[in-house]
C-alpha cells in the first residue's frame, strides 16, 4: 500500500518540477525579450538624439544667416509663450 502511496507522491513531485522547469524557461524567455527590446530603445534613442543635434544644428545655422541680414528671430520662449497666449 504505502509503495502505490510512494509512487503516487513521486510522480506528483514530478509534475511539479516539472512545471517549475517551464515557468523558468518562460522567464528567460521573457528576459530576452526585454533585453532585446531594451536595446531596440536605446538604438532607437541614440538615433533621434543624434537626429535633434542635427537639426538644432541646422537651425542655429538659419536663425544665424537670418540675423546676417537683420531678421529678427524669436527665441524659443518667446514662440511658445506666444503659442500658450493664442489658446487661451
Amino acid at each position: 500500500m504505502f509503495t502505490y502511496v510512494f509512487i503516487g507522491l513521486l510522480l506528483v513531485l514530478a509534475g511539479v518540477v516539472g512545471l517549475q522547469l517551464m515557468f523558468i524557461f518562460y522567464i528567460e524567455r521573457v528576459y530576452k525579450m526585454r533585453v532585446e527590446h531594451t536595446r531596440k530603445l536605446e538604438r532607437e534613442a541614440r538615433h533621434l538624439r543624434q537626429k535633434i543635434e542635427l537639426l538644432e544644428e541646422k537651425l542655429s545655422e538659419k536663425n544665424a544667416l537670418l540675423e546676417r541680414h537683420g531678421i529678427e528671430t524669436e527665441t524659443f520662449d518667446e514662440a511658445w509663450a506666444d503659442i500658450l497666449d493664442d489658446r487661451n
